[in-house]
Formats: structure tokens, C-alpha cells, sequence
């Protein structure tokens, strides 16, 4: 063997010694938001079937809801460091819109299993029949209240009207069986089965049906950690993943392991039971495998935001481009990996110069370590084999890459956002003022905030109710609209390009000259709401429009740039005023 082809040898046989990244186990923590029941199986099965340390991980899970104990909020135990992980509901939006950087890291459950429940004796079958119930529902703060409240305010009901008794989750079901209540709001996680322990028959009804469907239970981390540490949380998400799908599949595993380790356990007697039953639950709510486990879809979460800000729940948007994690984009190495991985090659490098002082290049490679060593803190090595040799060479330190632009919101449907809003819209039209909603068909996509869109709209419906008398008229609606050379002179402040347009018209008094002269002047305009709507566009990409007529009305138009601009192809006919 010649001196060459030793020296091959043995640097493979170096290589290959290496411990690989998954060896050195990264510690992070786990905090669920309930005990260790089935609904959080996918999460002990990558812990047992060894999915996270295959993926380089040491995790600790740290189950909440434990008997005795208070109750754990997962989004503060992650917020304040003692957890890197946590679970939690769409409580999360609220939470993200509050200021705290959540990212969503994984919705896991595709339904909420947010259900009314009422006797079998009785028919509450819709939220129109709740209206004479008396209704048990939980704190307003709790995520299934304002799920109810989501789908009364649909339907046009007032959540207020109802006669209505405040319940924690524990008191649901003896409330129902002795009478005390007619319905409530409650989990579709433990309510059967306490019905079931109790003998109480119950029938249900999804509030779902009446609005857009919220996800369930969620992974989520905190923004900063996903954007220092981003190869962890892909690493992470993709072996929860995994032991998801182990747990949906194998449910008997999983439930007999629970019931043996008892890693934390439930408030109720059969223990097995309850963990077969909710592994029903599990699959149901997370429709695997119809739907792949983890997705997440864009235009559902700008309905979720648009019903939660047309509710009152959220007073500003959750911000969902950076809310959601996107799994899609590719993570690097995280810079403590990167650093290991330098030092482990120059070590490499350095053992053997020194075993093979006979080998011709072995001056050259004690001059590469020296400088090497004077200079440990660049990546400065690279090891490339070439047939039956293996070449040292020196790199320079790759240059910064640019930051990546934030990823563009996905396209949006106007009109999908608005409709969520229209019954919270004619609630607050006072006296005799007619509300109209005229919605385009065909309306074109554009890319916007569903969420910050909503806020605006309503914030210019409020502006636009204090102006009329009792006996006007308000319009929202959508349009499709060009701004070309024939047309743009006729529009003053429009821009050319294709748009989706939204506008809130009233019958009001009208602006007067000088009012219309500072309508988005912040410091003199009358209308306050005008201002902030074309603030909210700048920083949507889109611009606000103002026409108005003394005696006749003031509309104010928003408008969104079409996703794919084609506005000089399109024919005139298209455009609608």
C-alpha cells in the first residue's frame, strides 16, 4: 500500500469514527398543555420509538393538568425559557396578536373539537335554537367560548341576549344531568366520556358548521429561538411528525405503554378506556390520513383571524406571514453546529500531520494547522476526496448572504375575508340605517393580511355609522379595477396596474372642501379612520382612494394589487366602477 493511499485510509477510518450529529444529543424541553393522555400520544411516541434522538435530541416532556397541581400555561413556561416546545389551541392567535412572537410551528389537530352539547331529551341543535337555552359556557377568555361566539355572531345572534351561566370544564356535564343548564360549550376531548362515566345521554352539534373551522391543538416555539436555533425546530417538527403518525397507527402500543408508564395521569377512573376513546377523538379531529399531518392552510387562517377581529376577540392582526412556520424554507445549520463541525475537521487534520510525518506533505499540512490554530474561530477547513488521495485545502470565509426577504402572504380572496364580517357589520348600523353587501364574483387575488384587512374595514364602517342620520344607507363592497393611460386622469391618486378594490360607501353629509382637502392628513383630517386605512395599505403594498359629495356621501376605496398584474391585456369590459 503506498504512502498515499494510506494516508486515504486512514483519514476515512477518521471520518467515519466521527460521532454523527444525531450522537451528541441536543437537550430541549417539551411543555404540553395536559396530562399524558392519548390526545398527546404522537409526542411520547417520538420519545419511545426514539424518533427524537435519532433526530439529535434529548427531550424532556413535561405533561400540565397533573391532579394536585395547578394548572400549566404552556405559552409562558416557553416564553420565560423553561420549555423550548409547547402545546396550546388557537388561544396561540390571541396570544400572537397580544405581542408575544409565537410561531406555530405545527397544527396537529385539523378540527378544534370545539361541541355544543346538550340532553338527549332535548333539541338545542343549532345557535339559533340556543337562543332559549339557558347555556353553560366557560370563561370568555377560554378558546371554545369564543368559538360559540364566532358562530352566534354568524348567524346574527348576540352572544350577550343569551341567558347564560359561567361553568369551568369540570362542572359541564353534573350541570347537564342535573337540569341546571339546557346546553354548553364544551371539548369533545372529555365531555363524552364524562357523560359516559356519569350514564348521562348527550347529542352535540358542531359550531363549526356555522363558521370556519378552527385548528386544535398545536406545536409552537417562540420566534427568536426558530430563528437561532432553526435546524432544532425542523428537526423537532419532523420527528413529532413521525411519532404522530406512529401513534395514529399503532394506538394500542401507545395506549398500553400510557397506562404502564404513567408518565402523568388524568382526572378519571378507567384510565385505558379513556385513552381508547380519545384515540378515536385523535383521528377524527386530525383526519389523517386524508390530510397530511402538520398542514396548514392560508386561506383558513385568514378567516380564523378575520371572524376572531369581527368578534372583538382580536383588536389588531396576528401578523399570520410570520405567525405560521413555513416548512418549506430550508434551514441552515445552526451556527453552534457549524463551529463543531470546523473544530472536529481541523482536529482530524491535525492527528494525522502528526501520524504521518513520513508523508511528502506533512510540512505543508503542520503550516496548515499552525495557521489553523492562530486562527480557530473561521471554518477554514475542507476535506475532499479525489479518487484514491485526499486534498487539503484552505476556504475563505464565505461571505454573508443577504438577509432573505419575509416570505410574501399567500394569495387572498377579498370577499372570503369580508364575508365572515357582514352580521357583525349590520349589528352595528344603528336605527333605521340599510346596510347592502355587494360582493363581486370573480373578485382577482391579491396578497394582503385577511386579518389587518378586517380591522380596517370595520374601523371604517364605525367611522361611517357615527356620520349617518338614522335613516341612511352603507355599502361594502368588492370590485375588480383597472387604472390605465385612458382612464388614470379621471381618478386622482390612482395608480396604474390591475386591483381588487374594496369599498365602504355612506349616505352621510359628505366632506367638505376643506375636510376633503385633509382627509388623510393625520393631524386635521375629520375622519380619523381614513387615515389609519391608508397607513394599513402603505404597509400592505396597496393605496386608499377618497371620493365624496356634499349632501350625497363619502366612499372610501382600498386598493390591492392584483397577484399577477395584468392590467394592460385585460379588456376595458372588465373594469367595474
Amino acid at each position: 500500500m503506498s504512502r498515499v493511499t494510506a494516508f486515504a485510509a486512514a483519514l476515512a477510518f477518521a471520518l467515519f469514527a466521527l460521532p454523527r450529529a444525531g450522537d451528541a444529543a441536543e437537550a430541549v424541553v417539551l411543555q404540553l398543555s395536559g396530562p399524558a393522555t392519548f390526545e398527546f400520544a404522537g409526542y411520547y411516541a417520538a420519545l419511545w420509538q426514539g424518533y427524537y434522538r435519532g433526530a439529535g435530541l434529548d427531550v424532556t416532556i413535561r405533561p400540565g393538568g397533573l391532579r394536585g397541581q395547578a394548572p400549566v400555561d404552556a405559552v409562558r413556561e416557553v416564553t420565560e425559557g423553561r420549555a423550548q416546545f409547547g402545546t396550546g389551541t388557537m388561544q396561540l392567535v390571541i396570544r400572537r396578536a397580544q405581542g408575544l412572537p409565537i410561531l406555530l410551528v405545527a397544527p396537529i389537530f385539523q378540527q378544534s373539537g370545539a361541541t355544543v352539547y346538550y340532553r338527549a331529551d332535548s333539541d338545542f341543535s343549532s345557535p339559533a335554537a340556543l337562543v332559549n337555552a339557558k347555556l353553560g359556557r366557560l370563561a370568555a377568555s377560554d378558546i371554545l367560548d369564543i368559538e360559540l361566539a364566532t358562530a352566534l355572531r354568524a348567524e346574527g345572534i348576540d352572544p350577550a341576549r343569551i341567558k347564560s351561566v359561567t361553568l369551568s370544564a369540570e362542572q359541564i356535564v353534573p350541570a347537564l344531568a342535573d337540569h341546571a343548564i339546557d346546553a354548553a360549550i364544551g371539548s369533545a376531548w372529555v365531555v363524552p366520556w364524562q357523560a359516559h362515566e356519569r350514564g348521562l345521554v348527550l347529542k352535540s352539534f358542531n359550531p363549526a358548521n356555522y363558521r370556519v373551522e378552527y385548528y386544535g391543538d398545536s406545536l409552537f416555539a417562540m420566534q427568536h429561538y426558530a430563528a437561532t436555533e432553526p435546524d432544532t425546530v425542523r428537526r423537532f417538527r419532523e420527528a413529532t411528525l413521525k411519532g404522530w403518525e406512529y401513534a395514529l397507527g399503532h394506538p394500542d402500543d401507545m395506549i398500553n405503554r400510557l397506562v404502564a408508564d404513567k408518565p402523568g395521569e388524568p382526572a378519571v377512573a378507567d384510565i385505558s378506556g379513556f385513552d381508547r376513546y380519545q384515540a378515536d377523538v385523535a383521528r377524527r379531529l386530525s383526519r389523517y390520513p386524508e390530510i397530511p399531518l402538520g398542514y396548514s392552510n392560508a386561506d383558513r387562517w385568514t378567516q380564523i383571524e378575520a371572524g376572531m377581529i369581527g368578534t372583538g376577540v382580536l383588536a389588531r392582526s396576528a401578523d399570520l406571514t410570520s405567525f405560521v412556520y413555513n416548512p418549506d424554507n430550508s434551514a441552515p445549520l445552526s451556527s453552534g453546529y457549524r463551529k463543531l463541525t470546523g473544530i472536529l475537521a481541523a482536529t482530524i487534520l491535525a492527528a494525522i500531520a502528526l501520524a504521518a510525518a513520513g508523508w511528502q506533505g506533512s510540512r505543508a499540512l503542520r503550516r496548515l494547522w499552525r495557521r489553523r490554530a492562530a486562527d480557530a474561530a473561521e471554518p477554514a477547513l475542507w476535506i475532499e476526496p479525489d479518487a484514491t488521495v485526499v486534498v487539503a485545502r484552505r476556504l475563505r470565509p464565505a461571505p454573508t448572504p443577504s438577509p432573505m426577504p419575509p416570505p410574501l402572504p399567500p394569495p387572498t380572496d377579498l370577499n372570503d375575508v369580508l364575508a365572515p364580517l357582514e352580521r357583525r357589520i349590520r349589528q352595528r348600523v344603528r336605527g333605521k340605517v340599510r346596510c347592502r353587501f355587494s360582493l363581486i364574483e370573480g373578485l382577482w387575488p391579491c396578497r394582503t393580511q385577511g386579518g389587518m384587512v378586517a380591522a380596517t374595514v370595520l374601523d371604517l364602517v364605525d367611522a361611517a355609522n357615527a356620520v349617518m342620520d338614522a335613516d341612511g344607507t352603507l355599502i361594502v363592497g368588492t370590485r375588480n379595477f383597472i387604472f390605465d393611460d385612458g382612464n388614470i386622469d379621471d381618478f386622482p391618486g390612482g395608480q396604474l396596474g390591475a386591483y381588487a378594490r374594496i369599498t365602504v360607501r355612506d349616505s352621510g353629509p359628505g366632506l367638505s372642501d376643506d375636510a376633503f382637502e385633509h382627509i388623510l392628513d393625520p393631524e386635521s383630517t375629520s375622519r380619523p379612520a381614513v387615515t389609519r386605512a391608508a397607513a394599513v395599505m402603505e404597509r400592505l403594498g396597496g393605496f386608499v382612494r377618497v371620493e365624496s359629495a356634499e349632501g350625497v356621501g363619502t366612499a372610501v376605496h382600498l386598493y390591492f394589487a392584483r397577484v399577477d398584474d395584468e392590467a394592460e391585456a385585460l379588456p376595458t369590459s372588465l373594469v367595474a366602477e
